[in-house]
C-alpha cells in the first residue's frame, strides 16, 4: 500500500509547490490595474467626448497612457510633483481633473488657486476641436445669442449645448429683461489667442467658450490678487449660471482667480461635479479601449 500511495502524494507536492512559485507570474500575465481614480476619470472623458479615445496603455505599475484618435498621446498620470502654478502651466490629465467644479450657488470665496477649469491640457483641447485656426473655423457654425451671432464649435456636442443654454437664457431674459446687463454685449467665436499672460492658448482659440457682457464683469487681473469678490460673484444671477452649468458649461465666476463674464465648455467637470455629490451618472465602458504594456 505505502509504494502506491507515495507516488500520488509526490505528485500532489510536486502539483502544489509549482502552482505557489507560478503564482506571481500568473498574476503577472493578467490585465494590469487601473486605479480606481483613473478608472473614473477616464470614463468620463470618454462620455464627455465620444470617440476621442482610440486605446488606453497600462503598464505593469498602473500608469497610464492615452492614445487619442488624432495620434496624441497623453500620460493620464506622469508622476510629476507640481507646484500650482506648474500645474496650470503644463498639468496631465489627472491634474486637469483633480480639482472639482462646485455646482450651485456660490456660498463662500474660494480660497487661492482653487480654480477648477483653468487647468487644460492643451492637446487634448486640439485633438477635440481643431489643431489649428483653419481647422477651428471649419469644425464651426454660426449660432445666434440673444440677438447676436457667433460661430461656436461643433465637435462633441458644444454648438448644441450653447444653443440650449441660449434658449434657456432668452426665457430668462422675456421673464426678466434687466438681466440682460449681465449678458449683452456678449464675445465669443473664434478668438485664436493665449490667456492673457501666458502661453497657453484660450479655450476661446477653439470656439468653445463665450464671454459674457466683458465691460461689466471683472476680470481678476484688473483687480487686486486676493481681492474678495464675494457680493460680485453672489450679484450675478444664479439662473443663468445654472442655464449654462445644466448644459456642461464652467463659469469662471467660481474661480480664485475670477473670470465672471467667461463660460466654457468642459462637459467633463460638469459630470464629475454630478458623481460628486451622489448623482447616478451612466458613464462610458472604458474596457474594450483598455491595452496592457510591457
Amino acid at each position: 500500500m505505502p509504494r502506491r500511495i507515495a507516488p500520488p502524494l509526490f505528485l500532489l507536492v510536486s502539483l502544489t509547490l509549482g502552482l505557489a512559485l507560478a503564482g506571481p507570474t500568473l498574476a503577472q500575465s493578467g490585465p494590469p490595474a487601473l486605479s480606481a481614480q483613473a478608472r473614473r476619470d477616464l470614463a468620463v472623458l470618454a462620455t464627455a467626448y465620444p470617440g476621442i479615445i482610440a486605446a488606453i496603455e497600462v503598464a505593469p505599475d498602473g500608469r497610464a497612457t492615452v492614445a487619442l484618435t488624432d495620434g496624441t498621446r497623453l500620460a493620464y498620470d506622469d508622476g510629476r510633483p507640481r507646484t500650482e502654478e506648474e500645474a496650470l502651466e503644463n498639468p496631465d490629465l489627472r491634474t486637469m481633473l483633480a480639482k472639482p467644479y462646485p455646482l450651485g450657488p456660490v456660498t463662500s470665496e474660494p480660497p487661492l488657486w482653487f480654480s477648477p477649469g483653468r487647468r487644460r491640457v492643451e492637446p487634448l483641447f486640439l485633438a477635440l476641436y481643431g489643431h489649428n485656426q483653419a481647422e477651428v473655423r471649419a469644425n464651426c457654425r454660426p449660432m445666434p445669442f440673444l440677438g447676436q451671432t457667433m460661430l461656436v464649435n461643433t465637435r462633441f456636442g458644444a454648438a448644441e449645448a450653447f444653443g440650449r443654454a441660449e434658449a434657456a437664457l432668452r426665457r430668462l431674459v422675456a421673464a426678466d429683461p434687466g438681466m440682460k446687463r449681465f449678458l449683452l454685449p456678449a464675445s465669443g467665436g473664434i478668438v485664436w489667442r493665449v490667456v492673457a499672460g501666458t502661453d497657453r492658448l484660450s479655450v476661446h482659440s477653439f470656439a468653445a467658450a463665450v464671454d459674457v457682457s466683458p465691460k461689466g464683469n471683472p476680470y481678476w487681473r484688473n483687480l487686486p490678487r486676493g481681492k474678495n469678490m464675494l457680493a460680485v460673484r453672489q450679484a450675478f444671477p444664479a439662473t443663468v449660471v445654472a442655464a449654462f452649468e445644466r448644459e456642461g458649461f464652467i463659469w469662471g465666476g467660481k474661480w480664485a482667480e475670477f473670470d465672471i463674464m467667461h463660460f466654457e465648455y468642459r462637459p467633463e467637470l460638469i459630470l464629475l461635479a454630478r458623481l460628486a455629490r451622489g448623482e447616478s451618472v451612466p458613464l462610458a465602458d472604458i474596457g474594450p479601449l483598455v491595452r496592457p504594456v510591457r
